[in-house]
């Protein structure tokens, strides 16, 4: 029987959730940038687990939208951010880190969530969802706001990335950097005996320019990372997304 974990701000544990008896509203069109021209990929975090028995659905989910880098004709960028509040409760997720968990109980105080809870799949900064309600989060990214096309580049090599960016007057310029597609076997734990492959795991993130100004960050690269990539996006107080850009290798 899966344990539910959802872990109320301010409190410590407790929330897993599941998928069934859900249903979505339809999707209604997509509002245009506001910023006009060009767009960049809509960002989609999930904030999941490998000691969440629920989370597997979503992490394959993920996987999903990384693969196709679209959805509902909307480029996507998904990135999986491992949540450290399971760790205590028979598995240690390598991934895991405290500040994501920070993030998420950030977006719980933006979006007047009481609890913070796994897997969790946030639109744009704007708006969120179980991980695993499909067609939720497709109805979700196809009526999000369109994001502008940031104005960020990066430089590559084996050791380190630079990235340089300029952020509009309303919002703060990050980078994500992230690993791909790494496997392990579950030893202990809900998900004890399964082997689970994640997607898009976040390993940095960094602040490259302030709100209206240029900024360039240099992130040191662990060699031990597989198959790293990276985007910047720019974010609101509010911690809606309203601006990003793929820094390809």
């Amino acid at each position: 029987m899966r344990t539910m974990l959802a872990v109320l701000l301010g409190v410590l544990p407790l929330a897993c959730a599941s998928a069934e008896g859900q249903s979505a509203p339809a999707p209604t069109p997509a509002p245009a940038s506001a910023r006009g021209g060009p767009e960049g990929p809509l960002v989609v975090e999930l904030f999941t687990s490998q000691g969440c028995s629920s989370c597997p659905p979503a992490d394959r989910y993920l996987t999903t939208l990384a693969r196709s880098g679209q959805l509902s004709g909307r480029a996507v960028a998904p990135l999986s951010f491992h949540v450290d509040y399971w760790d205590d409760l028979g598995w240690t997720d390598p991934y895991s880190q405290p500040a994501w968990t920070e993030r998420q109980r950030q977006y719980a105080h933006a979006l007047g969530d009481s609890s913070i809870y796994t897997p969790e799949l946030v639109v744009g900064g704007a708006t969120g969802m179980v991980g695993s309600h499909t067609q939720k989060i497709a109805a979700a990214i196809a009526a999000a706001p369109r994001p502008a096309l940031l104005a960020a580049s990066a430089a590559w090599d084996k050791a380190r990335v630079d990235v340089t960016a300029t952020a509009p007057a309303d919002a703060d310029v990050l980078v994500a950097v992230w690993e791909d597609a790494r496997t392990i076997s579950i030893a202990r734990g809900e998900n004890a005996g399964s082997t689970l492959t994640n997607h898009r795991i976040v390993r940095r993130l960094e602040r490259v320019a302030a709100a209206g100004l240029r900024g360039t960050k240099q992130i040191a690269l662990d060699p031990a990372w597989k198959n790293p990539g990276a985007i910047a996006f720019a974010q609101r107080a509010d911690k809606r997304i309203v601006a990003s850009a793929l820094l390809p290798r």
